[in-house]
């Protein structure tokens, strides 16, 4: 077979939570957000210190000014950033940034748990693959002898023969694919976790069993993401700021100049945007709704579609042992059963990781993925 996976490595016995517990640990991002936090609680102090400046300068008298600063201060220069700095713009700044960042943390984590589950999910179907098409590979074999002695005994055809050999040769085609998909599988896990390509994962959660779906309450849902989800923080924060900053502008530029008006227009541009981030968050939440219902649907579907091959398979074979149907009848239902087996698999895990969407909606879009 073409798979050669990493035999000289010592085996790592790997769980979904430690997986997901390890890609963490080796984020970058996570790294970046933690600095971002820190320099941003600095900026805070500075932006305090330019308050306290600003609000002693504006209640200072001009001699008073000259005395303190000298005759080269100039009282109208940077007014406009005084002005805004006075009525706490770079302080309401640095904490709307400090709680996005924080926000932005919670989502990155919920972002690594979705993404490393979907990829142990990978090497979980790749390797269930492996084992279904070993399985209809011996059944193909198995097949070619009967049929082989068959035709040395004059009851069946070259064609029937001939038929089997491909069955064989296709079986062991889908075999090699699936023990490529399987490396393929492994490398993108082990990439996620800033392992070693050479490590050699055995996952340790296989129990591959379905849940249903509780019992949903998507107004709820939606709710509770308009209410946490950071593109709508980040909507509001800087709607929050734009008020600052246009009553600063207007307060210091006339009515009838260009800084006012573009000030009152960047105002009613925020507001416009705050208002729109809550349309998009429900649409999201609703669409990871029906995602996860269309999934659920599908799966079930296939569980169905999965008992039928199973029968389909057995009444097969039952009637070519009994004279009644052809060799290619058995071999199209085996292929038939196999690939129901791997779709049962592979529409799993697509519905475990709509389900885990869908409960993280409340902190990440399932466009992100």
């Amino acid at each position: 077979t073409s798979v050669e996976t990493m035999e000289e490595a010592e085996p790592m016995m790997l769980s979904m939570e430690d997986a997901v517990r390890i890609a963490r640990e080796n984020s970058r991002e996570m790294w970046k957000i933690d600095d971002g936090i820190a320099q941003v609680k600095d900026a805070r102090k500075d932006a305090k210190d330019a308050k306290d400046l600003a609000e002693r300068i504006m209640g200072m008298s001009f001699s008073d000014i000259e005395e303190e600063f000298g005759l080269m201060f100039d009282v109208t220069s940077n007014y406009v950033e005084r002005i805004m700095a006075k009525n706490g713009y770079y302080i309401t700044f640095a904490d709307t940034q400090q709680a996005q960042l924080e926000k932005n943390r919670e989502m990155l984590l919920a972002g690594i748990e979705i993404e490393t589950t979907s990829l142990y999910y990978n090497v979980l179907l790749a390797e269930q693959s492996i084992v279904i098409n070993k399985v209809n590979l011996n059944k193909a074999e198995e097949q070619l002898r009967v049929v082989n002695l068959k035709f040395n005994n004059g009851s069946a055809t070259k064609a029937g023969v001939l038929n089997a050999e491909m069955a064989v040769q296709k079986a062991k085609t889908d075999l090699d694919s699936a023990e490529d998909d399987y490396n393929i599988a492994v490398l993108n896990l082990l990439n996620k976790l800033e392992l070693d390509f050479d490590t050699k994962p055995v996952l340790t959660d296989t129990d591959f069993t379905y849940v249903p779906s509780a019992e949903i309450n998507l107004d709820g849902a939606i709710e509770k993401a308009k209410a946490e989800r950071p593109e709508i923080l980040a909507a509001e924060n800087n709607l929050e700021l734009q008020k600052i900053e246009t009553h600063a502008y207007t307060a210091y530029y006339t009515s009838n100049l260009r800084q006012h008006k573009a000030a009152e227009e960047k105002l009613k541009d925020a507001e416009i945007n705050a208002e729109q981030s809550y349309k998009n968050v429900e649409l999201d939440v609703r669409i990871s709704y029906l995602n996860l219902i269309k999934a659920e649907r599908a799966f079930i579907n296939m569980e169905k579609t999965l008992e039928l091959a199973k029968e389909a398979a057995r009444i097969n074979q039952l009637l070519y042992d009994n004279g009644m149907a052809a060799n290619i009848d058995v071999l199209e239902a085996n292929a038939g059963l196999a690939q129901a087996e791997i779709g049962r698999y592979q529409l799993l895990a697509a519905y475990n990781i709509n389900k885990l969407l869908f409960e993280n909606s409340n902190l990440i879009g399932s466009n992100n993925f």
